[in-house]
């Protein structure tokens, strides 16, 4: 019997100190969550009812995982993603879907982000003008593909016409390549169906007739367009409450679809300072080629482009479980969904308890060295009881033996 009990006392102590070795030796591994060997005593159900009588041993009842958070280290990646929070990522491995905390991701040939094994990091896909789509998760993908081109549709001109100037001479007629028939110029690009760029540049003419009025003349590739408009501002430097503020173009380029240019000047003023265009915007760009990309602590990825537009093209999917203690390790950091756990909880970043992304960042192991080692010191000195009790029990039964 006491032999038995001894057996399964060193049986245990070998399983802790696996556990133990186990942690120690991942104690630079990504993402490594450590376990604690929990144990429980074993009671002959033969003896249950007859007297007091002692345990019959020990058993490893489970090896527990701990989802502590660890410390989190900076590196250069942009595909070093860690959570600061209780979420996990989603990997889809074939048909097998995985869960992990280690953030080392890369491109694959075809531009899916996978993990260090080659699984897929599961997310939200964004449509052409970067809305993430939160239907259903997909394979995260940041494509080498071509940005398309975009039509000019709207210029908003932001800025100030000086209310100080003298108009120019009513006798001269507006002549784009004469300064002395405008009062300040603005220029800007647009671009057409093709995505080939043109220049505008807006011409500003104090009215001659009325002092707070200013006459917009549009050049299009040098081409003064016929459409024009009056700004025209009260004594306090303010567009009219019933001026007229848009001025539609109809541009016809070569080689490309005819198109209607918008400019807005609702934002203009006619203050008493100099005159300066604050802000000049417009809706169209050229096609791009991918030239890189971050994620954000929303885990969306946003692309850039060559024609220095900027795009979301996904966004990171997190899952949370009602019992993490419950998952089953599966191997390579990854972890499985089972019964126990419960049924992963799948969302965006920052919602419901998932944490947030902290990018070119890497989760380290939750693994404590000083600790590991003591309990390790711990399961040596219950192994080495055991071992001696199993050897007093030998020497005890041969001493009985030679006395028969």
């Amino acid at each position: 019997m006491a032999f038995n009990t001894s057996i399964s006392g060193l049986q245990a102590a070998q399983q802790d100190m696996g556990v133990i070795s186990n942690n120690i030796a991942n104690v630079g591994t990504t993402g490594f969550k450590r376990s604690d060997s929990l144990f429980a005593e074993l009671y002959s159900a033969s003896l249950v009812g007859a007297g007091p009588t002692p345990g019959s041993g020990v058993t490893l009842e489970r090896i527990r995982t701990d989802f502590g958070q660890g410390n989190f280290e900076f590196t250069s990646s942009n595909l070093d993603l860690a959570i600061d929070g209780n979420g996990m990522f989603v990997l889809q491995n074939d048909a097998e879907t995985l869960y992990t905390r280690a953030g080392a991701f890369r491109l694959d040939s075809d531009g899916f982000v996978v993990s260090e094994g080659g699984a897929n990091l599961r997310g939200y896909p964004a449509d052409a003008n970067g809305g993430i789509i939160t239907a259903a998760t997909t394979n995260l993908q940041i494509a080498n593909a071509l940005l398309a081109q975009n039509q000019t549709t709207e210029i908003d001109f932001n800025g100030n016409l000086d209310s100080r100037v003298e108009a120019p001479a009513a006798d001269l007629e507006f002549d784009a390549a004469n300064p002395e028939t405008y009062n300040f110029v603005s220029a800007t690009t647009i671009y057409d169906s093709a995505g080939v760029a043109h220049n505008v540049t807006m011409y500003f003419a104090k009215d001659a007739a009325e002092a707070n009025t200013y006459n917009v003349r549009v050049a299009i590739d040098d081409a003064v367009q016929a459409q024009t408009i009056a700004l025209d501002f009260d004594t306090t430097g303010v567009l009219d409450a019933d001026a007229e503020t848009l001025l539609t173009l109809n541009y016809e380029p070569e080689n490309a679809d005819a198109q209607a240019i918008v400019i807005d000047f609702a934002d203009v003023t006619g203050f008493g300072a100099t005159s300066a265009a604050s802000r000049v915007t417009q809706d169209g760009y050229a096609a791009g080629q991918l030239a890189g990309f971050e994620f954000d602590r929303a885990g969306i990825a946003y692309a850039t482009y060559t024609n220095g537009e900027t795009r979301a093209v996904g966004q990171v999917a997190l899952a949370t479980f009602t019992n993490p203690g419950g998952l089953e390790p599966a191997g390579k950091t990854n972890f499985s969904e089972t019964n126990v756990s419960g049924v992963a909880s799948v969302g965006t970043p920052a919602g419901e308890g998932r944490g947030f992304i902290r990018p070119s960042t890497l989760e380290s192991a939750n693994v404590d060295l000083t600790v590991e080692l003591l309990a390790l010191i711990e399961a040596q000195r219950n192994f080495q009881s055991n071992a001696q009790a199993i050897q007093n029990e030998n020497d005890a039964s041969q001493a009985i033996l030679q006395l028969r």
